[in-house]
């Protein structure tokens, strides 16, 4: 019988269970993570130096990938939050193009960009940047999409305040001052509870926000710093294909949209029996895997059990 790790003890032990994680990331490329009850940031470390300066990011839930974009290169990566090692994908293929705003409609998985007042659609695969419209608003935008109501939403740090778009026209109907935020610099939807939250690095806080009038709601100071780009990556990707869901409610070996106990007890059963079904990984973090059960496998699954996919 394999030897289990102390950290797998103490998830069986019930104090390592999945939760949905909020994440942040400043100019200077550091991650944290953020607690959605407090504001607070925890640095996490560094994004590897090809990344430049960076701004935007998102989270596709139904492939499990999070986007980033650099300012400074112009450019779409992928970005793995276990390595905080970045990925090229491509050029926006404008290098006026200063994308502060990233975000994924899960509806349709198409990824969406913001830049001086400009709504883009962006490719996944090339990272080239298709200009949809002018959303007729100036300065740096950002970009939140709201799963329950299919709403795009955006911020202007030239106007401070709050809008809906179109995505198919680009147009932006203005919903109300912020009343707080002066520098707005990052929107992310949280599926688990339904709110929107907002960073401002001039005030250095975290809001959530009123959909029906803009006001940003104070949850607290995340700390210095010159915070960007926010994103949550929720508990569970509801029929997406994701790395720790393994089981179902039965304990039978069937994805079931939600990561829970029955996820961990059916890989932890696998892994001691050397079964092919805990072969998740070949040791480089990127889920490929080499018809070896090891500690590459464990490490890989319990990083994504706790992050929740």
């Amino acid at each position: 019988m394999r030897s289990l790790p102390l950290l797998v003890l103490a998830c069986l032990s019930g104090t390592c269970l999945a939760q949905g994680t909020m994440y942040c990331v400043d100019s200077g490329r550091v991650v944290s993570t953020v607690d959605i009850a407090t504001g607070a940031k925890t640095p996490i470390g560094t994004i590897s130096d090809n990344a430049g300066t960076t701004g935007g990011l998102a989270y596709d839930c139904a492939s499990n990938t999070v986007y980033l974009s650099s300012t400074s290169n112009d450019s779409l990566f992928t970005l793995d939050l276990i390595t905080l090692q970045a990925t090229l994908v491509g050029p926006y293929g404008d290098a006026s193009v200063v994308m502060h705003g990233l975000e994924i409609d899960p509806t349709s998985g198409n990824l969406y960009g913001g830049s001086a007042g400009n709504l883009y659609s962006i490719n996944k695969n090339t990272g080239f940047a298709t200009l949809i419209g002018s959303t007729g608003v100036t300065s740096f935008t950002n970009l939140g999409f709201n799963a329950t109501n299919n709403t795009m939403y955006m911020t202007s740090s030239g106007t401070d305040s709050f809008y809906s778009v179109d995505l198919n026209t680009a147009a932006s109907t203005l919903i109300g001052p912020l009343n707080g935020p002066t520098n707005p610099n990052g929107l992310a939807f949280n599926p688990d509870n339904g709110l929107l939250y907002l960073l401002c690095n001039n005030t250095d806080n975290l809001y959530t926000m009123d959909l029906a009038t803009g006001t940003a709601n104070l949850v607290g100071s995340m700390g210095a710093g010159n915070v960007l780009g926010l994103v949550y990556i929720p508990d569970s990707c509801e029929g997406s294909a994701c790395p720790a869901d393994l089981a179902d409610a039965t304990g039978a070996g069937n994805p079931d949209g939600g990561v829970d106990i029955n996820d961990l007890i059916f890989f932890l059963t696998a892994f001691e029996a050397g079964a092919l079904e805990a072969d998740l990984d070949n040791g480089t973090s990127t889920g490929t895997t080499d018809n070896a059960v090891d500690i590459n496998d464990l490490l890989y699954f319990l990083v994504r059990f706790e992050a929740g996919c």
